[in-house]
């Protein structure tokens, strides 16, 4: 990704950080499964090799609830990749057949490690797919080598016996330009035996899988939306005896809008619709590559959810399997239109990728359901602008609510499951030729409760707020009407990014 902002980044962390399908205590009973991801920390304890070669870590790491018990086991280790070298690539993957022994695992972790050489580079967008399936994204850093970690204890039934991995760097080499930079990437899961969680997904389904609108088959979920192809749709087929249903989507913007919250308009709300009912929002992170910390200082300190995104959004759809075995699932980003009104640039670019994942008992076929509440409300004010004596000022603010509540009637037995999903976004900027001021704020609650045949609960509550300011100055030292001219660039700024996220599943 071409960098397109010199910053200074001053991290503000307050992390009460859980993520999907974690550690879990041995009880079977009545357990609870997520990890603590702590600010700054490495565990020494978990074998994550702290090479001197790999120059920069992620900023937090998989640290398990229950340390003590897994430091005690030693994990089954599984080599998926090794050197995988990276040059021209773009999206094409590497197809790597892996075989997993089967077994109970309490813990899956994945370590991704890549090295850049060969000269200049730009952090780039770095993926994992399993069958299709998004398990891992994140980015490589500009310089040197990187390593991050992501538990993938969720896909524990997904990651079992023939697997098909496709990692995918979106490198691009172009030596007129001076950008020669390859990398190479290693792979290694980390199986630790154990009680295997309870409650975990059985069937996935991964979304918009070969809807590249250059019809490339590369078989993995993925799409770009921008203000050409605003959204995309998909139905799927929902097998009788599903009792639970989750979407997990994650997102990234990119050209235009890698850094969509310095833009004007500055608010995205990714928006899922099921058979055109609004079930869900994803709110994206302000994610700043390690490019964007100090183009002229080159040292890749990684910001926050950089070399690997530890906030996928995991959306709890089960009121909606009252509506059918069949589904349009749709996924859209608000204000790219907009965006392209005021530029006149259509690359105003989304990346995404998502799956279904599904808790399915086929002896317990349903036979009846119906639908309690369907509520669902998304308010945008739309940019607002006031001209000033010293510029011009910017404002937006918005809010959502969605609420459903289904009753399941299988053959044996009856769930409840209620989701409600609230959220307030606000932008404001004040600028001019050589000035911006920019803040943003995003707060989102989803709060998910089943009853009946099992019991369980998802709270996902989040805060991502972000405060920059940026002053710039261009002067030409060629005559501008001979291009490519020369100029003189002064560029100066501060970041006060935030993140305050919490997710907690139990079953």
């Amino acid at each position: 990704m071409m960098r397109k902002l010199a910053i200074t980044l001053i991290v503000v962390l307050t992390l009460a950080f859980s993520l999907p399908g974690l550690a879990v205590s041995p009880s079977v009973s009545n357990s609870s499964f997520h990890a603590l991801i702590t600010n700054m920390t490495i565990s020494s304890k978990i074998p994550f090799s702290h090479d001197p070669a790999l120059y920069s870590f992620q900023a937090y790491h998989v640290i398990p609830s229950y340390t003590n018990y897994v430091t005690n086991i030693s994990p089954v280790v599984i080599d998926v990749a090794t050197n995988l070298l990276f040059n021209d690539t773009g999206l094409r993957p590497y197809y790597l057949k892996t075989y997993i022994p089967p077994g109970n695992y309490s813990l899956e972790v994945m370590n991704v490690s890549i090295k850049e050489f060969n000269g200049t580079q730009y952090d780039r967008q770095a993926y994992i797919f399993a069958n299709g399936v998004p398990i891992f994204w994140g980015s490589t850093q500009e310089i040197n080598n990187s390593t991050a970690q992501v538990d993938v204890t969720m896909f524990e039934n997904l990651l079992q016996g023939n697997v098909t991995f496709e990692p995918v760097i979106q490198n691009y080499y172009d030596a007129k330009v001076g950008i020669t930079g390859l990398y190479e990437m290693n792979i290694t899961l980390y199986l630790y035996p154990g009680y295997k969680p309870v409650g975990l997904p059985n069937e996935f389904i991964p979304l918009f899988v070969n809807f590249t609108p250059e019809g490339i088959d590369f078989n993995y979920s993925y799409i770009i939306l921008n203000p050409k192809i605003p959204s995309v749709t998909q139905q799927i087929s929902i097998p009788n005896g599903t009792y639970r249903m989750m979407s997990l989507i994650y997102e990234e913007g990119g050209g235009l809008d890698e850094f969509w919250y310095t833009n004007e308009p500055a608010t995205r709300s990714i928006q899922i619709y099921y058979d055109n009912y609004l079930a869900g929002i994803v709110n994206p992170y302000e994610t700043i590559y390690t490019g964007g910390i100090d183009l002229f200082y080159w040292k890749p300190l990684t910001s926050i959810n950089t070399l690997s995104f530890h906030s996928p959004t995991i959306i709890d759809l089960t009121p909606m399997l009252a509506l059918g075995s069949k589904a349009n699932v749709t996924v859209d980003v608000t204000n790219r239109v907009q965006a392209y009104q005021l530029t006149g640039a259509t690359a105003h670019d989304w990346d995404i990728a998502a799956v279904i994942m599904l808790w399915v008992n086929q002896s317990n076929p349903m036979i009846s359901n119906k639908i309690i509440t369907a509520n669902n409300h998304f308010m945008d004010s739309g940019p607002i602008f006031v001209p000033s004596f010293s510029g011009e000022y910017y404002l937006e603010d918005g809010h959502y609510y969605i609420n459903y509540e289904s009753i399941l009637y299988f053959k044996h037995g009856t769930e409840i499951s209620h989701v409600i999903q609230s959220g307030t976004f606000l932008a404001k900027q004040t600028f001019n030729q050589i000035f911006q001021y920019g803040y943003m704020d995003e707060s989102f609650l989803e709060n998910a409760i089943e009853s009946g045949m099992y019991n369980a609960s998802l709270t996902i509550e989040g805060n991502y707020p972000i405060t920059f300011t940026l002053d710039a100055i261009e002067v030409p030292i060629t005559s501008p009407s001979v291009i490519p001219y020369n100029l003189s660039y002064e560029q100066n700024g501060t970041i006060n990014l935030g993140l305050d996220y919490s997710m907690n599943c139990t079953y």
